[in-house]
């Protein structure tokens, strides 16, 4: 299985960066994620419960940082397991200033994974456009939560920023 693709979010770089590697934040845009915890600065937890057709079930998690370069990019390693089966895989994105902003970024990210089990026996396709579909809606909750923080912190002089959330 393999994924890729590009987003817009609405913060700079480095708002952007310590969000992707916040645990209350990651417990809020994963999709079906119930817990999750930090278990070193480099390493997560969490229980994710997937509520799709032929991947019903909660799925354990454990998630690593590689090869982080704050505020420019990442590796992210990890395993996700559960009765239905397992998938074992690599994702890296690269966060860019975006153009025409002075405080949008552009995130850049590829994925592959590996399936065994039950889950093996979804058509490749199908299980490429669900991890498609469950990257996007976590960014699109980023984007949204980045959103929140910004309207949330007065900026000088008292004015607060005006967002927009693209999807």
């Amino acid at each position: 299985m393999n994924v890729s693709g590009t987003a817009r979010l609405n913060a700079p770089r480095e708002q952007v960066f310590r969000a992707i590697c916040d645990p209350r934040v990651l417990m809020e845009i994963i999709p079906g994620c119930d817990a999750i915890e930090q278990v070193s600065p480099t390493e997560y937890r969490g229980v994710i419960t997937l509520r799709l057709p032929g991947v019903v079930g909660a799925y354990r998690t454990d998630v690593r940082l590689v090869d982080a370069v704050a505020p420019e990019r990442s590796g992210m390693e990890g395993r996700l397991e559960g009765s239905m089966g397992s998938i074992a895989g690599r994702a890296d994105f690269v966060l860019g200033d975006a153009p025409g902003s002075a405080s949008g970024t552009v995130i850049d990210y590829t994925g592959s994974g590996v399936i065994q089990g039950p889950l093996a026996r979804l058509d490749s396709r199908f299980a490429e456009r669900l991890a498609e579909s469950l990257i996007s809606q976590g960014l699109r909750a980023l984007n949204l939560r980045l959103a929140r923080e910004a309207a949330q912190s007065p900026s000088p002089g008292g004015l607060r920023p005006t967002t927009e959330v693209s999807e």
